[in-house]
């Protein structure tokens, strides 16, 4: 689907993923490296957030919690999931802003080994998001864990082409 068709239905709360293909440099190979060892599709999750107009995706990367227009991203997968999305749950997302990712935890979550504290990866903040959206999710879930999960509670995962032409 491209995006152009896909953007008047995204909504607040739904599940964003991306697959990294790429080899051609050291970010790249670390990403593959990451996604071979965690045995993952998908390498990255977000949260779509519609506000003013505007897409954007609540993530957690390198350094923190950040807000990013999803219009500047690549390709990525969307799941629509049947939430409401309120104050509350926009609430706690936002006091996220700014927390510390840690790429060292998001490798230690894999082995079960995550502790509950301040610093974040993609996957768990995800994970918390869904949970006040009322879905339960396991500690300790991987990019592709979450899709999965979704997938399994019979989300559909749709791919969209984030290329501006036809």
């Amino acid at each position: 689907m491209k995006y152009d068709d896909a953007r008047s239905k995204i909504k607040s709360g739904d599940v964003l993923a991306w697959s990294h293909q790429s080899w051609g440099s050291w970010y790249d190979i670390q990403v593959q490296l990451a996604r071979m060892g965690t045995r993952s599709e998908y390498c990255h999750v977000g949260i779509a957030w519609c506000v003013a107009g505007r897409i954007l995706v609540l993530e957690s990367v390198r350094p923190s919690i950040r807000i990013f227009p999803l219009s500047d991203k690549e390709d990525f997968y969307w799941i629509s999931l049947s939430k409401e999305w309120t104050s509350e749950v926009e609430e706690f997302a936002l006091s996220k802003l700014g927390q510390q990712y840690s790429r060292w935890q998001a490798v230690m979550s894999m082995f079960g080994l995550n502790k509950d504290d301040t610093l974040w990866y993609c996957s768990e903040y995800v994970k918390d998001i869904l949970h006040k959206l009322g879905i339960a999710m396991p500690d300790n879930v991987s990019p592709s864990d979450v899709v999965k999960f979704l997938q399994n509670e019979d989300y559909n995962v749709i791919l969209v082409n984030m290329s501006k032409g036809n």
